[in-house]
């Protein structure tokens, strides 16, 4: 038996927030509610969840922070923003970081139908833990030198020059070791800095012989 998915549920609204998270668990699922940007990102630091349902506006905080940072350091959890506002650019910055949007107030069917289709393209059997390498190291990423600043079995984020156009499905090569492999980009988005491109990438295929290489390579990295 399938243990349910787990999901993760931001608003400051006490309200709002405690009805959701009802309607949520009524419907079979695992949920944990958090009132605070910081109480989410402890939660998300100390558990992992299929899925992230925030709010745009919070107290002091944005919920797309929350929403980018997730897709950096979570690339394969299912990500819906909801908001009571009529703001235009969020449709826009949701299908940016490959999130869901909808508004308030919230419909339960409908909401409920979104939750479900989203969850149905989460690969939980790929949710490997992560690994960050401190100071990172260098590799060619189609053909362009980049970055690899944190690892998993699944995959790599990596840090590429500000402008550098990648394409869904790139090669990867650690000229040192003469290992290449294809990956696929699960997202990209620019760095806190700016200064550089952010790019989450899956293996291609986790069952070829660079990939058991890049698994043994994962596993001796210091963290």
């Amino acid at each position: 038996m399938k243990l349910p998915y787990r999901i993760l549920v931001l608003d400051d609204d006490e309200n709002a927030l405690s009805g959701i998270v009802e309607l949520l668990r009524d419907a079979g699922y695992d949920v944990t509610g958090a009132a605070t940007y910081d109480a989410a990102k402890r939660m998300l630091a100390a558990s992992s969840f299929d899925l992230l349902i925030t709010d745009v506006r919070l107290r002091g905080f944005n919920g797309l922070t929350l929403v980018m940072k997730c897709r950096a350091d979570y690339p394969d959890m299912a990500v819906i923003i909801i908001s009571g506002y009529d703001e235009p650019l969020i449709n826009l910055e949701a299908s940016r970081y490959q999130a869901t949007f909808v508004g308030k107030p919230i419909r339960p069917a409908a909401f409920l139908d979104t939750v479900a289709h989203c969850l149905a393209n989460v690969r939980r059997e790929r949710r490997w833990p992560r690994k960050r390498v401190i100071g990172g190291f260098r590799v060619t990423a189609a053909g362009q030198p980049a970055a690899v600043v944190d690892v998993s079995y699944g995959g790599l984020r990596l840090e590429v020059p500000r402008g550098t156009d990648l394409a869904q499905s790139f090669p990867i090569e650690l000229s040192g070791i003469g290992l290449q492999f294809d990956v696929q980009t699960v997202w990209s988005g620019p760095s806190e800095n700016g200064n550089y491109t952010l790019c989450g990438a899956a293996l291609a295929s986790d069952q070829s012989a660079a990939a058991h290489t890049w698994r043994a390579i994962v596993d001796r990295l210091s963290a």
